[in-house]
């Protein structure tokens, strides 16, 4: 028989605060967009895996978001703007986006 436990409960503030900020933060590198300039933040935990902080709501900041919205699909559904994973390739093959264990 398994036995589930609950996840231990944080009751330190200032550890979980610190790592949340870490997690939120650590490892994540300005990529700007060729085609518009919008400006993203960027951090690869491998080779397929990648996360993207909008600095603004992409619907405002980029036009292909902005025309995919504007034709009734919802932001939250479009995977990314092609011409920003370009940019995101290229930053990962210049190296200013690292890729762990490589």
């Amino acid at each position: 028989m398994t036995v589930w436990a609950k996840a231990p409960a944080h009751t330190d503030p200032i550890g979980t605060s610190a790592d949340e900020h870490s997690y939120l933060t650590d490892g994540l590198a300005p990529v700007s967009c060729a085609a518009c300039a919008t400006e993203v933040l960027v951090r690869k935990a491998s080779r397929v895996h990648t996360s993207i902080q909008w600095r603004s709501p992409p619907a405002r900041s980029c036009p292909e978001f902005a025309d995919r919205v504007a034709a009734g699909e919802l932001s939250a559904r479009i995977d990314t703007c092609p011409r920003l994973r370009e940019a995101i390739e290229q930053a990962v093959a210049t190296g200013t986006v690292a890729v762990p264990d490589e």
